[in-house]
């Protein structure tokens, strides 16, 4: 006769059904599921400990345990205790300090520090730390030193309600107003790069770029668009982007639409310099709408750069400037072919 449990703890309808669902389910953990079979053979075998135990292999003081914690604690009593672990080497001032560290300027000449550093600067402090310790406490406290982020410290404008609600009055009424209303700005510097290998597809079809290149030289352009009818103009700069050559594009403005029209630009420096603010006021037929200081995203012809990046440029293979330029006046004249009024709905992320 096998041994018997002497204090065989009873098994409710529910813990039944629950271990019961353990032992036979197909995404039960390997370990639950024989813990939840020991104690229900051991209820059905009326407490015979070592019956269970030579039919599932294990030793009678495993089944007890699992039988025990089963009724103490319910189906949460098949999970594994608490292990307490190697004690610590390093107590909370070790990993204090490190934050502290890891947060501060390194000394120079390095510009970031290294996990390899970090326990090395630890150990002129008498923490006797390792690289890898310095490792697994930044990964846990989620510190990543090697990073950085660009950030800048923009000044409030104090009209900047103001300057968006005017940009979006004459964005919303170009088609009603007699004279056009154009949306202005530059599209600078653009880098011409020609894989030293032609491009090839995958079995997924995606398309294989060599990462050896070869520079054709920088493009840049002005770009407009006329707000009312939704048309484009990518003009390309044959000089420097200067104050200039920015009056110059106003003066061909003129010529193409007349000596009276309203301006949408920014604040950059050619276009609020002294010699542009000059031949703004010899041609009071031009008017300026400026938007926000740092907020050149609420000008339409920025989200018309965005689109011509991601449709021609990002991935674009071109042999030269001249052919860059040839295939972005073909999208600029492919795009104008279904013109529609600007309806750009303007959005601002936080910094």
């Amino acid at each position: 006769m096998g041994m018997l449990l002497p204090t065989m703890p009873r098994l409710d309808d529910a813990t039944r059904a629950a271990l019961t669902k353990i032992a036979t389910g197909p995404t039960s953990q390997q370990r639950h599921a024989d813990r939840a079979r020991w104690v229900l053979a051991l209820h059905d075998s009326g407490g015979e400990v070592r019956t269970v135990a030579d039919t599932f292999t294990v030793s009678p003081t495993t089944v007890r345990k699992w039988t025990r914690r089963v009724a103490a604690a319910g189906v949460d009593g098949l999970q594994d205790a608490e292990r307490s672990g190697r004690p610590l080497l390093y107590d909370d001032t070790a990993v204090r300090d490190l934050i502290t560290l890891a947060t501060s300027q390194p000394p120079s000449p390095a510009a970031l520090w290294t996990h390899a550093a970090l326990a090395a600067e630890m150990g002129e402090r008498n923490w006797g730390v390792t690289a890898s310790w310095v490792t697994r406490t930044l990964t846990r406290l989620q510190l990543k030193v090697h990073q950085v982020r660009g950030w800048i410290h923009r000044r409030t404008d104090p009209d900047f309600d103001t300057k968006v609600a005017a940009v979006q009055h004459v964005v919303a009424n170009a088609a009603l107003d007699p004279y056009p209303v154009l949306s202005l700005d530059e599209k600078t510097a653009f880098s011409v790069r020609t894989p030293v290998c032609a491009d090839t597809r995958d079995r997924q079809g995606r398309t294989r770029r060599e990462f050896e290149y070869v520079r054709r030289g920088t493009i840049s352009w002005y770009g407009v668009q006329d707000v009312a009818t939704g048309a484009v103009s990518m003009r390309r700069a044959t000089a420097r982007m200067d104050s200039a050559a920015f009056t110059d594009l106003l003066k061909n403005l003129q010529a193409e639409h007349g000596p009276v029209f309203t301006l949408v630009m920014d604040n950059g420096s050619a276009h609020t310099s002294k010699h542009t603010r000059q031949w703004l006021t010899e041609h009071p037929g031009v008017t300026v709408v400026h938007t926000p200081v740092h907020a050149s995203w609420v000008n339409p012809i920025e989200s018309v750069f965005g689109i011509c990046v991601r449709q021609v440029l990002r991935h674009g293979v071109f042999e030269g400037t001249d052919d860059c330029d040839a295939m972005v006046q073909a999208w600029a004249e492919r795009r104008n072919r279904s013109l529609r009024p600007v309806t750009f709905t303007w959005q601002s992320t936080p910094a």
